[in-house]
């Protein structure tokens, strides 16, 4: 079948790569804000901001019940077995909303009675700041529903455009223009993190109407029975993914407080840059995957997969070069308070190899989730939390910040060595051998950043130079391996 063949996939991943790369471009916009929030509002209050909303983000992830992640596989098979093309949608949207709208009243209803108190990092939001975070719930959660729906019908640039940047963007943009506007500036963040949520929601219905036309929103039906049981395992592994990627800044949170987490959270921020290029390539590589019939998984996955990697890594190192090479530039981006006496090289370039080594190795779970080895995924993720939660707290009070960016890289290493291990006995290796170069590369950010941290101090124009000439280098890679434009190259061993 057309649609089956490795030209099409390829088609789709040299378009969909496009988009990732116009919104990397766009999406260095959200974390700028995001650090000229953190000089605007300070560090504590930044702290318990990202705190605060990456909890609100979480109880989203489990809202959706994984059904956005299952809308992946279920909405393509409504062309394939003659259902109606917006099938599964409607019925797991509201689904969606309703939990999210329990988990709502549940925040309220805590605000009422001041239970935010227990908690020492929260103790310092008020009931109608807690209000407000609540609040967000619902539209967030509406944007992963939509979000999915889209992946799922191949247009993952809604996703790239507005989840990834719009929202990220304008929230603290917002948030900074109320604050200016004479705003109360406890209330300026929640406040702007719901009307960018808002703002989003309402483009995405008008998107959503435009993809199926004949989409009803008020229906009587359940979530179909194959969807529901695909997307539970998905949903459970992909809530235990979201504790897993924010544990060790609430244990920071937690152990160090409100004040050294907003100088960690913005180090996250940065390092995020390269951990969400990743994250891009997952509906992109998943949905191909799923689609590969036997015989096609062991000629086309390996350049397919190969193709994904050096993309993934390319972009990662061009962003992680340069951080590890004026960390204190970046930093000061806050303002001079989050320049502190623990190394920013030093924590950056830590968080910075577990993004890189993830990048490397990590989109094999793409592959796993694309064989229906959601299970195997669930599993593996629940260890590495109970990991990342035991490391944490032994590592932060001796380390402090530094510990928690240690036992982020290891539990990402841990995950990838799993993952391919599980490949490799289903019988599946999908690294082509010219990916050695992009290896190499990561080798050398690891041993630059040791350098010029422990060795030797550069100067600011002689780090510039070595960055030209590194991004000449990265380049040149891209050229040699036919990234775009060489259709034969994918076909290499």
């Amino acid at each position: 079948m057309p649609s089956s063949s490795i030209q099409n996939d390829q088609k789709f991943l040299v378009k969909s790569t496009i988009f990732t790369i116009v919104g990397t471009l766009l999406k260095v916009a959200g974390p700028v804000l995001m650090i000229v929030v953190a000089r605007v509002f300070g560090k504590e209050i930044f702290g318990t901001y990202v705190s605060t909303q990456l909890f609100v983000l979480t109880l989203c992830r489990v809202a959706v019940l994984g059904l956005d992640k299952g809308l992946h596989r279920y909405l393509p098979q409504n062309n394939v077995c003659g259902r109606p093309l917006h099938e599964g949608l409607v019925e797991s949207f509201w689904v969606a909303v309703f939990i999210a709208c329990l988990f709502s009243v549940v925040l309220w209803v805590g605000a009422f009675f001041n239970l935010q108190t227990i908690s020492s990092g929260l103790a310092m939001l008020s009931s109608a700041e807690i209000s407000l975070y609540a609040l967000s719930v619902i539209p967030y959660t509406m944007l992963n529903m939509f979000a999915g729906a889209s992946e799922g019908n191949r247009h993952p640039q809604y996703k790239i455009f507005i989840n990834d940047f719009a929202i990220m963007a304008l929230a603290p943009f917002i948030a900074v223009v109320l604050y200016f506007a004479g705003f109360q500036d406890k209330f300026a963040l929640p406040v702007g993190f719901f009307a960018a949520n808002l703002m989003g929601v309402i483009i995405y219905f008008v998107l959503i109407n435009k993809q199926f036309p004949q989409i009803q929103w008020f229906i009587k039906k359940r979530v179909p029975r194959e969807l529901l049981s695909f997307s539970l395992p998905l949903g459970f592994s992909e809530a235990v993914s979201t504790f897993l990627l924010r544990v060790d800044l609430w244990m920071v949170l937690a152990l160090l407080g409100p004040e050294t987490a907003g100088i960690y959270a913005v180090m996250v921020t940065i390092s995020n840059g390269l951990k969400t290029i990743r994250q891009s390539y997952n509906p992109i590589l998943q949905p191909v995957v799923a689609g590969m019939s036997g015989e096609r998984l062991k000629t086309d996955l390996k350049p397919v997969f190969s193709y994904c990697v050096s993309m993934v890594t390319l972009i990662q190192l061009t962003i992680g070069f340069f951080i590890v090479l004026f960390p204190e530039q970046t930093m000061m981006i806050a303002g001079k308070s989050f320049v502190t006496k623990e190394n920013p090289v030093a924590t950056l370039g830590i968080l910075i190899t577990g993004n890189l080594i993830n990048g490397f190795f990590g989109l094999s779970g793409s592959i796993i989730n694309g064989l229906g080895k959601s299970k195997f995924m669930l599993l593996m993720n629940i260890f590495a939390l109970a990991m990342a939660v035991v490391m944490n707290r032994i590592c932060i009070p001796i380390f402090g910040i530094a510990g928690a960016a240690l036992s982020s890289m290891s539990y990402q290493i841990m995950q990838c060595i799993w993952m391919n291990l599980y490949l490799k006995k289903m019988g599946y290796w999908p690294y082509q051998r010219n990916l050695c170069v992009q290896g190499v590369w990561i080798l050398l950010l690891v041993a630059v950043n040791y350098v010029i941290n422990f060795v030797y101090f550069p100067s600011l124009l002689a780090k510039s130079i070595f960055y030209v000439v590194v991004l000449m280098g990265l380049l040149l890679t891209f050229w040699m391996q036919g990234l775009i434009g060489k259709k034969e190259s994918w076909k290499k061993k």
